[in-house]
């Protein structure tokens, strides 16, 4: 084996793990950043010692001497820096390609356009019920490689995949692979919509032991025929192994019996997305052998993943919820369909990605009371709204200067929602640092109105 250095790129989350697993194997480590700020500076003093770290960009040494490149997911697979690496003869390998190569536990693998953060903590909030450790991580913010070691062969290790993670792995050994749905999404780096999508694909394609797929998209629909596994549905399939509801009731059908497994009603969860994000959670789970008792009750102790129609605060008669992990149309649409009947204060805005804005401007102006808008976006997205005949939008700019304009405008049961539908590097670092902001403005609003 050559034992030359490993070159990690980004010192992100990722970058940090897989730095500290191959400095534990005795590799020599270099860590690459691009930036250089004082955060990331921080972030390199927290490294094993014998880790290098270099901020700042690239140069033409920093691969010399390597036998491995680990790229983060945000870097493009066809990035200069990585055609460099292959021209020279370096392997490539993403830190996901790692864990399926290293992994001993069982995977189950989870992708799809929207809910798949949700429906990846549900599997694993109902494996958790059973007799062996589960392990969770991938793309939902936590990485797994430096955790390998305490998984063993019948472990289950439930990973949310996004596609950046999937471009990156040919063949993903899963024993149970889903794909939720696809719509468009991250086209700019992918291309097309037909080549996001066979991306995503491979989760079924390769899995072991069962694929699960969503019936009720056509495109996911689709991929059946490219399964090798034996196939659950989750949605209106009209035959074959499958989770559906029947009578306000969620039901498993397997082999033509039907098995209940809880009311409609007991789902802890906003939006009928979510009803079928909970459908998918149970085609997985019983895949895995769970019983519907323990799957009831996991579902029934589900609370929303941060960032996904988390409440916020309830606050003279106003709910406030924190969907920033909303960053595109569909997501968007999703979030503005849970609340049926209630008056919606909707902040949105971002990035834009070269979406087109027709769908969601159609949507707004059919369910929104009022929106507010944020970011680079929002002046085109004030633009699409006023085709629309909708006036009742007010270009906010900032989150905060949003969440104070909700505040005015929102009335005895109004719904603020901040579903951006836009990505969030316009002003933020991520999703998560844009929700963790928006419920920081929010409780401080709500509480300076009590004081």
């Amino acid at each position: 084996m050559n034992r030359g250095a490993v070159v990690v790129i980004g010192l992100a989350r990722t970058g940090r793990a897989v730095a500290r697993t191959f400095a534990a194997e005795g590799r020599a480590v270099r860590v690459i950043d691009r930036d250089d700020n004082a955060e990331l500076r921080e972030r390199a003093a927290e490294l094993p010692p014998g880790v290098t770290v270099t901020l700042g960009g690239y140069d033409s040494t920093s691969l010399d001497g390597a036998s491995l490149v680990v790229p983060s997911p945000g870097v493009p697979w066809d990035a200069p820096e990585l055609a460099e690496a292959r021209r020279r003869g370096i392997d490539v390998r993403s830190e996901v390609a790692l864990v399926f190569e290293r992994c001993r536990g069982r995977i189950v693998g989870i992708t799809g356009t929207n809910g798949k953060t949700t429906t990846t903590s549900l599997v694993a909030a109902v494996l958790s019920r059973g007799d062996v450790p589960v392990h969770c991580g991938g793309n939902i913010g936590v990485p797994m490689i430096d955790r390998l070691e305490a998984i063993g062969g019948d472990d289950w290790v439930v990973l949310e995949l996004s596609s950046f993670q999937l471009e990156s792995v040919e063949q993903p050994r899963c024993a149970v692979g889903c794909v939720l749905n696809v719509t468009p999404d991250h086209l700019d780096r992918h291309g097309s919509l037909e080549n996001y999508a066979a991306i995503k694909e491979r989760v079924v394609r390769f899995a072991r032991d069962c694929a699960v797929l969503g019936w009720d998209d056509p495109v996911t629909r689709d991929m059946a025929s490219r399964v090798a596994a034996p196939l659950r549905w989750f949605g209106d399939a009209p035959d074959g192994d499958r989770a559906v509801t029947r009578d306000g009731v969620v039901v498993s059908v397997e082999r033509g019996r039907e098995v209940a497994v809880l009311p409609v009603s007991d789902i802890p969860l906003f939006g009928p997305h979510n009803v079928g994000n909970v459908l998918a959670a149970v085609s997985v789970t019983r895949a895995c052998g769970m019983d519907a008792a323990s799957i009831a009750d996991g579902v029934r102790d589900f609370s929303a993943v941060p960032h996904r129609l988390q409440t916020v605060a309830v606050h003279r008669g106003v709910l406030w919820i924190n969907d920033s992990k909303a960053t595109n149309t569909e997501s968007t649409l999703m979030a503005l369909r849970s609340f049926e009947g209630r008056p919606i204060v909707w902040i949105g805005g971002g990035r834009g990605m070269g979406t087109p804005l027709d769908t969601l401007a159609a949507e707004v102006a059919h369910r929104v009371r009022h929106a507010l808008l944020i970011g680079e976006i929002a002046a085109e997205l004030d633009g699409a709204l006023a085709a629309r005949g909708f006036t009742d939008s007010h270009v906010s700019g900032t989150l905060e200067r949003a969440v104070d304009d909700a505040a005015s405008l929102a009335e005895t049961g109004d719904v603020v929602l901040f579903a951006p539908g836009f990505k969030s590097f316009d002003q933020f670092r991520s999703f998560e640092h844009r929700g963790d902001e928006f419920m920081r403005l929010v409780r401080a609003r709500t509480a300076a109105e009590d004081s």
